[in-house]
């Protein structure tokens, strides 16, 4: 197991030395001190969602911040709605978006 776990890590992590910017391959203790770092890393990055999760839930009950709205299917891509749907003349604009007026040719005269 060792040897085969020593393989699969030396694929991963030696980049130095394979760039020639290191003359030794990494030792076994190296890479299993890489490995237990890598592991580190993820619990952290799993309490701090937990977290902040958690931060989110507090600020919501409290009323400090909005809750997400909710998204709908329109046309072929996903994307937050805002109640404007129905087209008016005059384009309208707030904050990132933007959605230009409509516009119909006038009839045309014979």
């Amino acid at each position: 197991f060792l040897v085969e776990h020593h393989y699969l890590l030396s694929v991963l992590f030696p980049v130095a030395w394979i760039r020639g910017r290191r003359k030794q391959p990494p030792t076994i203790e190296e890479l299993l001190q890489n490995e237990r770092y890598r592991e580190q890393i993820k619990v952290r990055a799993i309490e701090a969602e937990e977290k902040d999760k958690a931060l989110q839930a507090k600020e919501y009950e409290e009323g400090l911040v909005a809750r997400p709205v909710q998204t709908q299917v329109k046309g072929h891509a996903s994307a937050t709605q805002f109640e404007q749907t129905e087209f008016s003349e005059d384009p309208v604009s707030t904050a990132n978006t933007f959605q230009p007026g409509s516009w119909t040719p006038p009839g045309s005269k014979k």
